[in-house]
């Protein structure tokens, strides 16, 4: 049992303090939570970047296939067996080099056909000569005897017509000669084409004939292999759409990508620009044909390559990004939406005490992110506002729309 006297009252007192200081807590809280929503009033806050100077480069991209820079598929003239094949994938072959062969039997039969035929049209012309040579002295001889009156007028005419006869006979003679000349040149020349050349020095990167196959070259002259002359300048034919036409001309620089080697690049140069157009799903291009250096023999016939064409290049000139371009402030008028009709001038907004300024510029070349621009004012290190985002109070609910994460904010967007 206590001795205290006061212990009963001690212990009622002890929570009314505990109360007290709880109160007081809440009440400092309160206080700083409404001077920290006093001191960040709402409004706009704005995304800024600077101007900057550097490279502006223009250029168009496109895709097209490599090919050869010259290519020449070898056919055959005539049809027959192919008897055999010197060449193969790869192969390096010379100017006039032997590539393969068709049966030639019946081709030297032909041409021992027209060899004989030849003989006997000469042999021809040699009778039809003597026949000459007799009817003229025929005629002579009725001349003389007419001259002493031993014979009729109508024998002068008889050897005078036979006369005309045997040289007409003569021509014929002559001209059957020049037609079997004619047809023992033919034979000769498909005999030359069962032996299959090639007609310049290259690389073989196509073989299509292997021996015992029969070769038809009576409709279409079968391709029999192709050659490249030299692989280490090959050529991409790209497509160009009708747009970034006006952007290309020849000697413009380029540079291909393929996706046998990722991340390296190869230097070409744009040297045709074709006026045949190709029209696909109603899209107009143009060809363009892109010359390539290729003397590690990377780049292959048939890759397809992704090249970007360097139309125009500013180097160490004022640019902003595009966004700045297109940003427009909530209090600015509503212009309802109509772009600027000079294509030349442009307006950016540049931060000045906490707000936005327009300055009109002078637009220049442009590439996908970033515009050459010109103004007075305006230099490096400005500050441009690219976008801006409201702020609510503190504490508060955020406006309609507003992004959760952002602090009640909504972004506006350009």
């Amino acid at each position: 049992m206590s001795t205290d006297p006061f212990a009963e009252l001690h212990t009622r007192r002890r929570p009314r303090w505990i109360y007290a200081l709880v109160a007081l807590a809440l009440v400092a809280a309160a206080a700083v939570a409404v001077s920290r929503r006093r001191a960040r009033p709402a409004g706009p806050r704005y995304v800024t970047t600077r101007v900057a100077r550097g490279d502006i480069v223009a250029s168009v991209e496109t895709s097209g296939s490599l090919q050869p820079e010259t290519q020449v598929d070898i056919s055959s003239q005539v049809s027959g067996r192919v008897s055999e094949v010197l060449v193969d994938f790869n192969h390096h072959v010379h100017r006039d080099q032997h590539l393969a062969s068709i049966e030639a039997t019946p081709f030297r039969a032909a041409v021992a056909q027209s060899r004989a035929t030849l003989l006997s049209d000469e042999a021809q012309l040699q009778r039809a000569q003597v026949n000459l040579r007799l009817a003229e002295v025929n005629q002579q001889r009725a001349v003389d005897l007419r001259s002493r009156g031993l014979n009729a007028p109508a024998d002068v005419d008889a050897a005078r017509g036979a006369r005309d006869v045997a040289v007409a006979e003569v021509a014929i003679a002559r001209a059957e000669i020049a037609r079997a000349r004619a047809a023992l040149d033919s034979a000769l020349t498909n005999l030359a084409y069962t032996r299959i050349t090639t007609p310049i020095e290259g690389v073989v990167i196509q073989r299509s004939v292997n021996p015992g196959q029969t070769v038809a070259a009576s409709f279409q002259a079968p391709v029999l292999f192709q050659i490249a002359a030299d692989l280490t300048r090959m050529r991409i034919i790209a497509n160009v759409d009708e747009a970034d036409v006006s952007q290309m001309r020849e000697h413009l620089s380029a540079t291909a990508r393929v996706d046998a080697f990722p991340g390296e690049t190869f230097r070409g140069e744009l040297v045709e620009l074709r006026y045949g157009s190709t029209t696909t799903s109603g899209v107009v291009t143009y060809p363009a044909v892109i010359a390539v250096a290729n003397p590690e023999l990377k780049l292959r016939p048939g890759m397809t390559a992704t090249v970007t064409v360097v139309s125009a290049r500013h180097p160490g000139v004022l640019f902003v990004p595009n966004a700045a371009l297109r940003f427009r402030p909530a209090s600015a008028p509503n212009d309802g939406g109509v772009p600027d009709r000079d294509p030349h001038r442009g307006t950016v907004y540049v931060l000045r005490g906490g707000r936005p300024s327009a300055v009109p510029v002078t637009l220049g070349l442009h590439d996908d992110r970033n515009t050459e621009v010109s103004a007075a004012g305006l230099d490096v290190g400005s500050d441009v506002v690219l976008d801006e985002v409201e702020v609510s109070p503190a504490g508060g609910p955020p406006p309609p729309g507003g992004t959760p994460g952002m602090g009640g904010g909504r972004r506006r967007s350009p």
